[in-house]
């Protein structure tokens, strides 16, 4: 199984901070974030990954190269121009096999992802209440409805999903991923959800930067 991370964006929110650097490597308490992020699916039996990178891509490609010393296995697929998180994995498609998990490289979650992944055999997405607006509605183990412009809906994504690698004939060469594949697994009845907590760490936001310093800080 496959763990593709998408791991190129700018962080125009925290770009002050990020001084220049991908957003997924920010320091938090004297490691790049993605070490952490990596590292919580090192620790969930996932050991082989598919970085995503496009925004300073040598700095993610010199840290972590071919990740042995990280007890990974680590694969590059780099954007030349910006093409959407779909475009993104449309590029990479020849590296991620027959089925991947994906996540983004600003958001840590601690989970058991090994029993997420032999549970959903097909398409999954993981979904949490919202706190203040949602994406996403659910039932019967489905989702129903995704919408990012509908922030009544009672769910929002929660960063991380599994898919056969077939939904990629979805993506229309680029743009998002979210947008094209999501909606229509939705309407066709063939995306499960699986409901999870709130409980993560982020970056997007100075503030969230700060709260998962402090929180890290006390649980590396």
């Amino acid at each position: 199984m496959k763990v593709a991370i998408l791991c190129g964006g700018l962080g125009t929110r925290i770009a002050a901070i990020a001084d220049g650097l991908p957003k997924a490597m920010i320091d938090v308490n004297g490691r790049p974030y993605l070490e952490y992020v990596i590292d919580s699916f090192r620790t969930a039996g996932l050991t082989d990954l598919v970085l995503l990178t496009g925004f300073r891509a040598d700095v993610i490609e010199a840290h972590f190269g071919e990740g042995a010393r990280f007890g990974v296995r680590i694969d590059y697929s780099r954007e030349q121009t910006p093409l959407g998180t779909g475009g993104a994995l449309l590029q990479a498609r020849a590296l991620l096999g027959e089925r991947f998990l994906l996540t983004y490289g600003d958001v840590l979650r601690r989970y058991d992802y090994g029993r997420f992944v032999q549970e959903h055999p097909r398409h999954a997405l993981a979904v949490y209440r919202r706190v203040t607006i949602g994406n996403t509605d659910v039932e019967a183990g489905l989702v129903t409805r995704y919408d990012k412009e509908a922030p009544e809906l009672p769910y929002i994504d929660a960063g991380f999903s599994v898919f056969e690698t077939e939904v990629l004939d979805l993506v229309p060469g680029q743009g998002s991923f979210e947008q094209h594949v999501f909606p229509e697994l939705a309407r066709r009845g063939e995306l499960e959800a699986e409901i999870v907590d709130h409980d993560f760490y982020d970056i997007g936001t100075p503030e969230e930067l700060a709260r998962t310093r402090a929180a890290l800080e006390n649980n590396p």
